[in-house]
């Protein structure tokens, strides 16, 4: 599978009736990541999860699917996880 697909597939874009963004846009995401499928996928969700619910002035409202792009973007989002050096050592 290459690095395209993957993205596609991570991004829920396999479908074309469903597509979000282009090719052109999916190549954009790994090339501003460094090639990086993983990186690309969260910075992909992150921007699917943007508020899309409609509220019309009769009340009526749609779905938001902000929760569901959310939490797929948890299982690609970096480690920030970072070793801190104890305050009473030498700073090497």
């Amino acid at each position: 599978m290459t690095p395209l697909e993957q993205l596609r597939a991570n991004l829920c874009e396999t479908q074309d009736e469903v597509r979000f963004f282009s090719d052109n846009e999916l190549l954009t995401l790994l090339m501003q990541n460094k090639e990086d499928v993983r990186a690309a996928s969260y910075e992909g969700l992150l921007k699917k999860a943007q508020a899309d619910g409609v509220s019309l002035p009769d009340g009526t409202k749609t779905a938001d699917a902000r929760g569901y792009w959310l939490s797929l973007a948890k299982q690609y989002r970096p480690c920030t996880n970072r070793c801190l050096q104890r305050a009473d050592e030498e700073t090497r």
